[in-house]
């Protein structure tokens, strides 16, 4: 009745897709996954409906099986279909960089403004909004090599203090950052860690946040294309040299963004 296409096993950290599909009419779609529902648009392909949801798993969960769940309302009635994904422990590498010492042990003073600005992405990332902007394939956000990825356990000045919760680009000043999917700007702010960043909501819980900007060229509210800019790279934040770092996240968690742009990403299904 309901066609339910998912992977079979997925990495720690790593986002994946479902795709949903049935000839007859869907009044209500519900997919949940790792204590987060999604209610994902629905597309009408002829007299096929069709739902695409993007999902992602915590890089710093367990290997194990975990339960996939459609919830689907048909002619009044409803339907539930499960799926077992596999999860498996990603492999992370290390990397070593010197900051300013302010930028691995903050002053006191600077330690109010980290906390909120903690709480205030969190809150961001909580909204899972109905109307899902992004379409496939993912747009690179510049034409620069891949540098330090993601889930890379940091050492600053001698001290494990991090994980790399993005994808680094080589993007040298004032190199123009581009929207990797159409969505709606939710955030434009200078944090401490990030810099000047660029929060967009791509709609169905998926976000991407573009970081140590030098100059920004939108506003939260503001609506924008895959591919339109948002900036300038700069080396703002906690950095040591223009680049852009992107982050992604699924349903508030921050997953590996380098998957998005691996062509077997979009055509996994097909």
């Amino acid at each position: 009745m309901v066609d339910v296409q998912a992977p079979a096993s997925v990495g720690t950290g790593k986002p994946f897709l479902v795709r949903i599909g049935t000839w007859y009419p869907l009044e209500d779609l519900e997919v949940r996954w790792d204590g987060k529902s999604v209610r994902p648009a629905v597309t009408p392909r002829g007299e096929r409906s069709e739902a695409v949801v993007l999902l992602g798993t915590d890089y710093r969960g367990e290997a194990g099986p975990r339960r996939l769940e459609v919830v689907a309302h048909i002619w009044g009635h409803e339907r539930r279909f499960v799926r077992s994904i596999e999860v498996t422990e990603s492999e992370w590498g290390t990397e070593t960089l010197s900051v300013p010492p302010k930028m691995v042990r903050p002053p006191a003073s600077e330690l109010a403004r980290i906390d909120r600005e903690r709480k205030t992405l969190a809150a961001a990332l909580a909204v899972i909004s109905p109307e899902r902007h992004w379409s496939l394939p993912f747009t690179r956000p510049v034409k620069g090599k891949m540098l330090s990825r993601f889930g890379l356990y940091r050492t600053f000045n001698g001290n494990v203090a991090a994980r790399h919760t993005g994808l680094d680009f080589r993007a040298w000043l004032g190199t123009p950052i581009h929207a990797v999917a159409a969505g709606r700007v939710v955030l434009v702010d200078g944090f401490y860690y990030a810099g000047n960043s660029v929060l967009i909501d791509h709609g169905n819980g998926f976000f991407t946040m573009s970081s140590h900007l030098s100059e920004t060229a939108v506003k939260p509210g503001d609506v924008v294309e895959a591919g339109q800019v948002l900036g300038l790279s700069g080396a703002t934040g906690r950095v040591t040299g223009a680049h852009l770092h992107l982050a992604a996240f699924v349903c508030g968690e921050v997953v590996d963004p380098e998957v998005l742009f691996q062509k077997s990403f979009c055509n996994i299904f097909e």
